[in-house]
């Protein structure tokens, strides 16, 4: 029940046309069974059962206090719910700000152009609109650089949500360029569902 309580499953999310062609990646990621969950309908969610949950939380001890006594999620349960990878490398690092429009353009093939101060990433409104349905006759590199940008939408617009719900944080998209790096995703998505329930 836990990444409920952050993970939006909204209709905008199926938006992003996954393409069978993403799937190799995914795998390489060890993200498919993740993709899987959203790719045809995002999860419908109770709210007001959401809401319940959220004032049983208790931050301090991690753990829900019901009335038929306290339970908490492990992260084998998280990994088991989400299909996130919870073994290998920490997701962390420092975060480069210099030159993260070339980076984008590098991963994704593409950045629309900066407008006023907003440094944090590309607006999900343009990520739709020019990232996603892969072309048909797309070389291996285009492939992979719209796989790239799939799951950069899924990861913002499902788990790592900013304050104003309508941008695609850069952040994350530096850890999708190996998909071989082998990322414990489910580690680090537990941990900030920990902290956005404090």
């Amino acid at each position: 029940m836990l990444p409920a309580l952050r993970m939006r499953g909204r209709t905008k999310a199926v938006q992003m046309q996954y393409d069978e062609c993403y799937t190799l990646y995914f795998r390489r990621a060890r993200m498919l069974g993740f993709v899987l969950q959203f790719k045809r309908q995002p999860p419908t969610l109770v709210h007001s059962a959401l809401t319940a949950l959220i004032d049983w939380w208790r931050p301090k001890t991690h753990s829900f206090h019901l009335t038929c006594g306290e339970m908490t999620v492990t992260l084998e349960d998280f990994g088991m719910i989400t299909a996130l990878p919870i073994e290998d490398h920490a997701l962390t690092g420092r975060v480069e700000r210099a030159n993260w429009q070339e980076r984008v353009i590098a991963l994704i093939g593409d950045c629309p152009p900066m407008k006023g101060n907003r440094t944090s990433g590309v607006r999900l409104k343009w990520l739709l609109e020019n990232r996603s349905v892969c072309p048909q006759d797309a070389d291996q590199r285009t492939v992979e650089q719209y796989a790239r940008a799939y799951l950069w939408y899924l990861l913002t617009e499902v788990i790592f949500l900013d304050c104003s719900g309508d941008c695609a944080l850069w952040m994350y998209l530096d850890f999708l360029e190996d998909w071989d790096a082998g990322y414990r995703w489910g580690s680090a998505v537990l941990a900030y569902l920990y902290r956005s329930v404090r």
